[in-house]
């Protein structure tokens, strides 16, 4: 191996190794403390997707997600809820208008005998989008976009805290 080959490797590692130490983490790569490791879902007012959405990052933090009780597994408890669009601004000369779209997440957390290990808090999270009302079709696309982001947002905040537990 050249020097200068040798001395790429070296500086590599040694960086490696500084980043760990002082705590780095990618993002999104939050691990649920242990007692989260068996998580029971519980959720209403959530489709299909936005359960599997939730269960999938539950399972990259962790967590063993299940749709029926475990001995030694915690009780998560999600409901969803879609809030009213509030239209901000419409512009009449070019046909634009600004709309906020907003989400809330409500979840509480028991342990596998019942006793209340967080009481129910709420999450919200919004997003302005700008719709063309030459573009209607665009305009579906991308809210369903963002309203996609905006669930993923509020499960990592989720997620997020958990961890303090």
């Amino acid at each position: 191996m050249s020097g200068s080959r040798l001395t790429r490797c070296f500086f590599i590692a040694l960086l490696g190794l500084a980043l760990t130490s002082c705590g780095f983490r990618l993002a999104g790569s939050s691990v649920l403390p242990p007692q989260l490791s068996q998580i029971y879902l519980v959720t209403s007012d959530i489709s299909e997707r936005q359960r599997n959405a939730l269960s999938k990052r539950l399972e990259r933090a962790g967590a063993k997600v299940s749709g029926q009780p475990l001995a030694q597994s915690v009780q998560l408890s999600v409901r969803l809820k879609v809030l009213p669009d509030r239209r901000q601004v419409t512009s009449a000369s070019n046909g634009t208008t600004v709309e906020t779209l907003a989400r809330s997440l409500t979840y509480s957390l028991r342990d596998a005998d019942g006793q209340i290990l967080l009481p129910a808090k709420t999450l919200t999270q919004q997003k302005n989008i700008v719709f063309d009302d030459d573009n209607l079709l665009s305009s579906t696309a991308e809210k369903s976009s963002v309203v996609v982001d905006i669930e993923a947002a509020l499960f990592n905040q989720l997620i997020h805290q958990l961890n303090r537990i």
